[in-house]
């Protein structure tokens, strides 16, 4: 198993301050905090990101921040553009930053999503993996990407290109497709992209998972894959059932906006989403509030 991609990596919240500007202190605040957890990493630029609300300008600064700050742990960072040629020059960009990323995701194109068949995507993948001085991860989030996904099939073929390492996935049904096709290789890892299919990713011989509960629980979120990767099962289960009860209830249930109420109440800086997306209103906050406290999440 590879170490780098194994247990928990969050996918960074970007903070933005109240008037919608990227905030570096609020981010470099988080990441001095979760230096300090048992997660093995992070991923930035992706969907709890709010990428595709950033400039690239903005992108590079986030990169650049969790590059300086990261530590010893893993860093993967987001490229996804909805064109090859716009791909690579992001990916220009990071590269130019120097050493410091471990991997690149690369959210599948999903503009033209009826033209994204296998081999558009298997071709797409396959010359940013030839382009690419960073590893490659594939990033499969059909509830971001207007229901775009990889096949398992193609995953199988895409697993044997050398320079791509992994795929990290959102989708409802597809994990473990991707498991039976492409599972326990020690040259590509498959990754949970969520809460809810991190038990099912471990099942199968998996290596953790990229969690968006892990942005404010990320001791607890590690604690699962720790307890399940040394042996420890039915410990796992029952600490990952109690914690997605809560999880249900807050962050999960308003998206990035839920995402960022619960990174506040926790005590990180999450400020706010980036309109067109709006904050929790005071009584959904209230709500999260007490159901944090009443769990021990929180202190009153």
């Amino acid at each position: 198993m590879n170490e780098k991609l194994s247990g928990i990596l969050i996918p960074v919240a970007t903070p933005f301050d109240a008037q919608g500007s990227l905030s570096v202190t609020m981010l470099r605040d988080n990441l001095a905090k979760w230096n300090q957890t048992g997660v093995r990493g992070y991923m930035c630029l992706g969907s709890n990101g709010e990428f595709r609300s950033l400039s690239d300008d903005e992108s590079i600064t986030v990169a650049t921040e969790a590059i300086r700050l990261k530590g010893y742990k893993t860093l993967i960072v987001g490229v996804g553009r909805e064109s090859l040629r716009l791909t690579l020059a992001f990916l220009d960009r990071l590269m130019d930053l120097g050493p410091g990323i471990d991997y690149t995701s690369v959210l599948t194109p999903h503009y033209f999503a009826s033209l994204m068949d296998d081999q558009a995507l298997i071709d797409y993948y396959e010359a940013i993996a030839e382009y690419s001085k960073i590893p490659v991860l594939v990033y499969v989030a059909p509830g971001f990407a207007n229901s775009v996904t990889v096949s398992p099939a193609s995953v199988r073929r895409l697993a044997d290109h050398p320079n791509i390492h992994g795929i990290k996935d959102t989708s409802p049904a597809l994990l473990v497709g991707y498991m039976l096709n492409a599972g326990n290789r020690n040259d590509f890892q498959i990754m949970a992209g969520s809460l809810n299919n991190l038990m099912t990713c471990l099942a199968f011989g998996g290596s953790g998972g990229v969690v968006s509960a892990a942005n404010y629980f990320p001791s607890q979120c590690a604690q699962i894959t720790d307890l399940y990767l040394s042996g420890r099962r039915e410990e796992a289960l029952t600490c990952y059932i109690n914690l997605q009860r809560v999880v249900m209830q807050t962050g999960a249930k308003y998206s990035v906006a839920g995402l960022k109420c619960c990174m506040n109440l926790c005590g990180f800086s999450a400020g706010v989403p980036r309109l067109p997306v709006r904050p929790l209103s005071a009584k959904q906050e209230a709500e999260i509030r007490t159901i944090l406290i009443s769990s021990g999440m929180v202190g009153t």
